[in-house]
């Protein structure tokens, strides 16, 4: 009696002649396994290595000049991403200012911008305020500054201090600098104190006069960011400082439209004699200052 299942040839004659059925795959063909070269597999370590570990592979034994140069292309790539990095957040936290520096590190200073390679520039616009391809841009021009003038004998100042310092940190593409308000500004009257002066591409774009549109000693870092913002001196929130006050109901509930008013008598609608070069007014908040009191061209 002919098994079907048996490997032979006479088996193998009748399935040609279709007596039997065709023998069934022993298993699954396996699938086709794409080949990897060497070259493949240096160049996947190298670009998700870091610095630090290009480094080290660069100082292995072994090393063909192949490698080597992969390896060292694509450390100096790591490198210039770094450089390009620093320049772009080049601040993080609030320096002194000297009074004789205002103009060069505030005026100055706010009117230059980062550009796609990281690198420093001053724009050039025409009198419409278009850039140097003739097109209108519509993002920030320049780069924020705020002023801080404080006294530390001032409650407010001292609650304000940590809160800018925070708000440097997490938004390092800002400059935070601090000067005594009577260094700034001889004779600077305690009730004007602290003020907050902002500058944006060479201009001033606002300036707050002791506190007004904030909350007092209830001030919390995301009130005074939601002013920044306002005034344009940052971009757009801090994810880190929203995950801060996410943890404080009371705190997180607050809003930026809530504290400050576009509309005319609203936040910084009043002159307070505090002027930029151009000699215009800039208001100071939802009060009255004195404008012999806090008279001072900058």
């Amino acid at each position: 009696m002919v098994n079907p299942n048996e490997d032979t040839e006479f088996n193998d004659a009748l399935r040609a002649h279709g007596i039997l059925p065709p023998k069934p795959p022993s298993r699954s063909p396996s699938p086709e396994i794409p080949h990897i070269t060497h070259a493949d597999a240096v160049r996947a370590i190298a670009a998700t290595a870091d610095q630090d570990q290009l480094v080290t592979l660069l100082e292995g034994d072994n090393l063909d000049s192949d490698d080597e140069r992969m390896f060292e292309d694509y450390r100096r790539k790591r490198m210039g991403e770094m450089k390009k990095e620093e320049k772009r957040g080049r601040f993080g936290s609030m320096e002194p200012l000297a009074r004789e520096d205002f103009v060069k590190e505030v005026t100055e200073g706010s009117k230059t911008e980062i550009n796609d390679d990281g690198e420093v520039y001053v724009p050039v616009q025409d009198e419409a305020g278009d850039d140097e391809e003739g097109e209108r841009s519509n993002r920030m021009r320049g780069t924020g500054v705020v002023v801080f003038l404080f006294k530390d004998s001032v409650p407010l100042s001292q609650h304000l201090r940590p809160l800018l310092n925070q708000l440097a940190l997490a938004h390092p593409s800002t400059k935070f600098l601090s000067i005594p308000a009577g260094l700034c500004i001889p004779n600077y009257p305690d009730k004007n104190v602290p003020t907050l002066l902002i500058y944006r591409n060479g201009d001033i774009a606002g300036n707050v006069v002791a506190g007004m549109g904030l909350k007092g000693m209830k001030t919390t870092v995301r009130d005074l960011e939601g002013l920044l913002l306002y005034y344009k001196a940052i971009e757009k929130p801090s994810p880190a400082i929203l995950r801060q006050q996410t943890g404080n109901a009371a705190d997180s509930d607050s809003d930026v439209d809530d504290d400050f008013d576009e509309r005319p008598g609203g936040v910084n609608a009043r002159a307070s004699g505090i002027r930029s070069s151009g000699g215009h007014a800039v208001g100071a908040g939802r009060g009255k200052v004195d404008s012999d009191d806090s008279d001072f061209d900058l």
